[in-house]
């Protein structure tokens, strides 16, 4: 039997979704936010979007600097998940509070956090305004991840090494274990032919 999910809950039925830490920077202005509403928007060039609210620090500072970077955590920083999600970056310095250390980016000006797994250097190139969140489009510069974690996609073998997911409030999960449902014939293809790419659906 299915039951009627309220208005208010049914965002958290299309979670869980990666979480991320968004580390931003603006003149000697630095801020960490937990976002959870975020997806790929677009592959050549390669775009993620982020949803933020503009009463937040992180806004405020993407909307100066014009980019953003985000840091893929994993369950052992899950207290400073919570914590960045929680408290306002306008009432204090979230790295200092949570002990999240700062590293040099490669393109941008904003740091990334040391301790997360995957990095994704983005430069915003559009803006939209659908409702109480600003969505920011930006553009990879450059990302990387623990060569352990991510091979093409999550590799999810060591329970340190997998990203976090959000499945509402402060509710979290880690995925178990990749499924591969590559059918015969194009797995006979791609036997055939090692050096091609794996096709992937556009839908």
């Amino acid at each position: 039997m299915k039951v009627q999910v309220p208005n208010s809950g049914a965002l958290r039925l299309i979670l869980p979704g990666v979480v991320g830490l968004v580390t931003t920077h603006h003149r000697g202005k630095y801020d960490i936010t937990t976002v959870s509403w975020m997806m790929p928007a677009g592959r050549e060039p390669p775009l993620v979007a982020i949803a933020v609210h503009p009463s937040t620090m992180c806004y405020d500072l993407i909307k100066r600097s014009s980019e953003f970077v985000i840091n893929i955590p994993t369950r052992d920083v899950i207290n400073q998940v919570v914590t960045c999600g929680r408290i306002s970056g306008n009432e204090l310095d979230k790295f200092e509070r949570t002990g999240l250390r700062m590293a040099e980016p490669h393109v941008v000006s904003t740091p990334y956090i040391e301790q997360c797994i995957g990095h994704l250097e983005c430069a915003v190139v559009n803006v939209h305004s659908p409702g109480d969140h600003v969505i920011f489009i930006g553009q990879v510069a450059f990302a990387m991840a623990e060569q352990d974690a991510f091979d093409e996609s999550w590799l999810l073998v060591e329970n340190d090494l997998k990203p976090l997911h959000h499945l509402g409030g402060a509710t979290f999960a880690t995925l178990d274990a990749p499924i591969d449902a590559t059918p015969p014939d194009i797995r006979a293809a791609m036997a055939a032919q090692p050096d091609e790419e794996s096709p992937e659906s556009e839908r």
